[in-house]
C-alpha cells in the first residue's frame, strides 16, 4: 500500500488586513497548500476583494460573530484538509515557515505549535513586559500541567483533523483560544511539538491583542482548565503510530494545484511550478529536464543542515556543488563553511571541470575580500551581472583567460536566521545567470 500525500488546509482569521495580504499570500508554499481559507470578522476596508484578487480559488468564511476563537472555529469547521494550519495575515507570522509545521506532523506528531522562544525562534514585536508575562504563563503551565512548553501566546499552530474530535473549543472567543487549544491537547494526551518560528512586525493596522483584558482571559483559561485537568479521569497515551496516512488504493494522489491571479505570480516567481495548463509534447522535455534540475537543487536543503553538524563532510560538498552546476548550468563554483564565530571550516571549488577541495587557509582571502564574503555579510542572495566589471569579485588566474564577462550568483546558506555558509556560482561562456535563477537558488537554500 503506497502513501498518499495529506492534504493542507491553511486558515487566515483576518480583519481588515487588506494592505497585508498581498505582502503575505506570494509567500505560500502553494507546492505543500491544497487549500486556503480566509476568515473574514467583519472587515470594513477591501480584505475580502483583496483575498480573492490575489488567490481566486480562496475560500471565504464571512463570521459575524467577534473574536478569534469564533474566527478559528468557523475556519476549522470549513477546512477540509487532512493537516490544518493557523496562520496570521497581518505579516507576523511567516508562510514560508509551513513545510517546518507539515514536516513534524508527518514525523508524528499530532499537534505542532510554533514558538518564538525555542532555539532558533525569535520576535521583533514583543515589548519587554509582554515576554515577562508570557514567560510567566510558560512557567506556570509547565509547572501545573508537567508540560515542557517555551512558549504560550502564540497562534501559529497545525495539527492533523482528528485532533478536533477530542478538543472542544465551543467555550473559548477571544485570543485565549491559542492557550485554550494547547493546554486541551495536553490534557487528551496527544502528541505535541513546538518548532521554531520567528514573528515579525505586523505590516499594517494596529495589534488587535489588549494587554491587561486578553491577560487576564489566558490566566483565566489556564485555572479553567488545570482545573478540569485535575477533576476528569487521566487520559491514556493515544496509541499507534501518528504522522503519514495511507491511501486506500495503489494510486498516489495528484495535488490540485491552487488558481493564482497573474498579479500573485508576477510577485513571486516561483509560481511559475504552479501552472495548471497541460503542456505540449515540444514543452514534455524541458519540463522534465526543469523536474530534474529542481530534485538535484533540493540537496542544497539538505545541505544547509547536515553542514551544521560536526559530520567530515567532504565528500558531501563535493558531491553538492558539482550537480548544482550541472542543474543550472554553471561553469565554476565553490561552497564555503563558515563556524560560529565567522571562521571559515572547510569548502571546495570547481573550475576547469575538476573539483579542488581546499583548506580553510586557502579560503580567508575570499570570505575577507571578495564576493563570497560580501554576501555573507549582506545576508542576501545576489546576482552579479559581469565578474569582470564588478569590484566585489576577487579575480582569480583562471579568469584572465575567459573571453567574456560571465556573470555570477551568490547565496547565503541559512538554518532559521543564521547564516551557516556561501554558495557561489559562475556562468559558462554560452549563458548569463538571471534573476529567475536566482530566485529558483535562493528560494530552496535559505528556507531551512
Amino acid at each position: 500500500m503506497l502513501h498518499r500525500r495529506p492534504t493542507v488546509s491553511v486558515i487566515f482569521p483576518t480583519l481588515n488586513e487588506e494592505k497585508n495580504l498581498p505582502l503575505v499570500f506570494p509567500y505560500l508554499p502553494l507546492d505543500e497548500v491544497d487549500e486556503v481559507i480566509l476568515v473574514d470578522g467583519r472587515s470594513t476596508d477591501s480584505t475580502v476583494e483583496a483575498a480573492k484578487q490575489l488567490l481566486p480559488s480562496v475560500k471565504v468564511i464571512l463570521e459575524p460573530k467577534p473574536g478569534k476563537g469564533a474566527a478559528l472555529r468557523a475556519g476549522y469547521k470549513a477546512a477540509t484538509g487532512d493537516i490544518i494550519i493557523v496562520i496570521d495575515a497581518d505579516g507576523s507570522n511567516d508562510p514560508r515557515e509551513i513545510p517546518r509545521f507539515v514536516r513534524a506532523l508527518l514525523e508524528g506528531a499530532d499537534f505542532v505549535k510554533g514558538s518564538r522562544f525555542a532555539h532558533r525562534g525569535g520576535t521583533t514585536d514583543m515589548p519587554r513586559y509582554r515576554k515577562l508575562g508570557n514567560g510567566a504563563f510558560v512557567f506556570l503551565v509547565n509547572l501545573l500541567f508537567d508540560a515542557t512548553f517555551t512558549d504560550l501566546c502564540y497562534g501559529y499552530h497545525a495539527f492533523w483533523r482528528y485532533c478536533l474530535d477530542v478538543i472542544d473549543l465551543a467555550d473559548a472567543d477571544g485570543f485565549e483560544i491559542d492557550t485554550a487549544i494547547y493546554l486541551r491537547a495536553l490534557r487528551e494526551r496527544l502528541r505535541i511539538a513546538e518548532v521554531p518560528s520567528f514573528e515579525g512586525y505586523r505590516f499594517y493596522g494596529i495589534g488587535k491583542l489588549r494587554t491587561i483584558p486578553d491577560g487576564w482571559r489566558v490566566l483565566k483559561t489556564i485555572f479553567l482548565e488545570w482545573f478540569a485537568y485535575l477533576t476528569t479521569p487521566r487520559k491514556e497515551d493515544r496509541l499507534g503510530f501518528r504522522g503519514e496516512t495511507l491511501s486506500s488504493s495503489l494510486a498516489i494522489l495528484p495535488r490540485q494545484p491552487l488558481v493564482v491571479s497573474p498579479q500573485m505570480a508576477e510577485a513571486s516567481s516561483f509560481f511559475s511550478s504552479y501552472q495548471t495548463e497541460r503542456p505540449t509534447s515540444g514543452e514534455v522535455p524541458k519540463l522534465r529536464a526543469a523536474q530534474r534540475a529542481r530534485a538535484n537543487l533540493q540537496l542544497l536543503y539538505t545541505v544547509s543542515q547536515v553542514l551544521a553538524t560536526e559530520l567530515n563532510f567532504r565528500d558531501l560538498l563535493q558531491r553538492i556543488l558539482q550537480l548544482t552546476l550541472e542543474s543550472v548550468g554553471a561553469a565554476s563554483g565553490s561552497i564555503v563553511v563558515i563556524g560560529d564565530k565567522g571562521d571559515v571550516r572547510e569548502g571546495c571549488l570547481v573550475y576547469g571541470g575538476k573539483i579542488h577541495p581546499l583548506p580553510a587557509t586557502q579560503l580567508v582571502d575570499t570570505v575577507e575580500q571578495g564576493f563570497a564574503g560580501w554576501v555573507l555579510k549582506h545576508r542576501e542572495a545576489t546576482l552579479v551581472p559581469s565578474t569582470r566589471d564588478d569590484p566585489r569579485w576577487l579575480r582569480r588566474s583562471w579568469d584572465e583567460n575567459e573571453g567574456r564577462s560571465r556573470s555570477a550568483l551568490g547565496i547565503p546558506l541559512m538554518i532559521n536566521d543564521q547564516v551557516i555558509g556561501v554558495l557561489t556560482l559562475v556562468s559558462s561562456q554560452t549563458g548569463q545567470f538571471t534573476e529567475n535563477d536566482l530566485a529558483l537558488l535562493a528560494g530552496i537554500a535559505v528556507c531551512a
